[in-house]
């Protein structure tokens, strides 16, 4: 008996994240009370590319989108996974034209796509990040960076007190700000004040709930510790199950590394993946200016994120 004939017999689930820049699969096996991951995969669909303004799913991301769910759809079939949640974020939660894809998906395979509101998406990324890391005595704000939106979470004695999302996903960013190669001035001012107008309310919040910790999920954090990781002359073991911190003075020297350099360099760089290259500096900068906006006491990674708290809410 093969692999995936073996694999049947499990009870095994999916997750189709589709994301902003990203469409994500992650295929899972039940292990009594936890979960134990059999494959994930990753595609840059991109599929809110030029329609964040017009708030319009393009023709052309449109049909990578779908295509994208064809392939996920086979993989699923492969493996004999039956029990599959897909859900939307940010570019098709605000796109007008977002049932078109919702229809097609479930015309051509069956799947319903479950487009998720700001507020649940950062419910389940809290979901996720409190399985890596106790909070019942630190007092955190969560930073999820995704291509569309931005959520921030504030945790006090383990519980999420204040959440909200924001359009400030790099995605977005970049096609407001539209970036030099290598970071410019005028486009740092630009990005400042677009950050600026937009959390006035997450200030009035922190002070409010004063937090020591910044802890950030998904892939700009995720590429920040393995820039933290390339620096260390040892290196260091990267988990895929606890929170590991990024000491403030190596976010610092990365910060000033990704304004300093261009895309070519930073396309050039094995620490970065090619889908993130362009958005380097607009996260970095964003990380920066809320690190500016309240005296946190450290920076750290939490490796599970929205597709994990998925699992721990809708699958277990």
């Amino acid at each position: 008996m093969d692999q995936v004939q073996s694999l049947k017999s499990e009870r095994l689930f999916g997750i189709v994240d589709c994301g902003t820049n990203t469409f994500n699969l992650l295929i899972g096996k039940m292990v009594g009370g936890d979960w134990e991951l059999l494959f994930s995969n990753k595609m840059p669909v991109k599929i809110g590319s030029g329609g964040f303004e017009t708030k319009r799913i393009m023709e052309d991301r449109m049909a990578r989108g779908l295509d994208a769910i064809d392939h996920y759809h086979l993989v699923c079939k492969n493996f004999g996974v039956k029990d599959v949640f897909v859900f939307a974020t940010s570019a098709l939660r605000d796109a007008e034209n977002a049932n078109e894809f919702v229809q097609k998906v479930k015309a051509r395979n069956g799947w319903t796509v479950n487009i998720i509101s700001g507020d649940e998406e950062a419910a389940l990324i809290f979901e996720g990040v409190k399985r890596t890391k106790d909070f019942s005595s630190d007092s955190a704000l969560i930073m999820d960076i995704g291509g569309g939106s931005t959520e921030f979470i504030i945790v006090q004695n383990g519980q999420d007190v204040w959440r909200k999302s924001y359009p400030l996903g790099v995605s977005r960013l970049f096609e407001k700000v539209q970036p030099q190669s290598r970071i410019s001035q005028q486009d740092l001012q630009s990005l400042r004040k677009i950050i600026a107008e937009t959390t006035a309310d997450l200030a009035e919040a922190l002070n409010q709930y004063p937090c020591d910790l910044l802890v950030g999920s998904s892939g700009s954090f995720d590429t920040l510790l393995a820039l933290y990781n390339q620096a260390q002359k040892n290196g260091m073991e990267i988990s895929e199950t606890t929170c590991q911190e990024i000491p403030m003075s190596a976010f610092s020297s990365i910060h000033m590394q990704m304004m300093g350099s261009t895309l070519e360099e930073r396309l050039k760089n094995p620490a970065i993946p090619t889908i993130r290259a362009e958005y380097m500096p607009l996260s970095t900068y964003l990380v920066r200016y809320i690190l500016e906006m309240h005296p946190f006491k450290s920076v750290w990674r939490s490796p599970y994120a929205l597709k994990e708290g998925v699992i721990f809410s809708k699958i277990m």
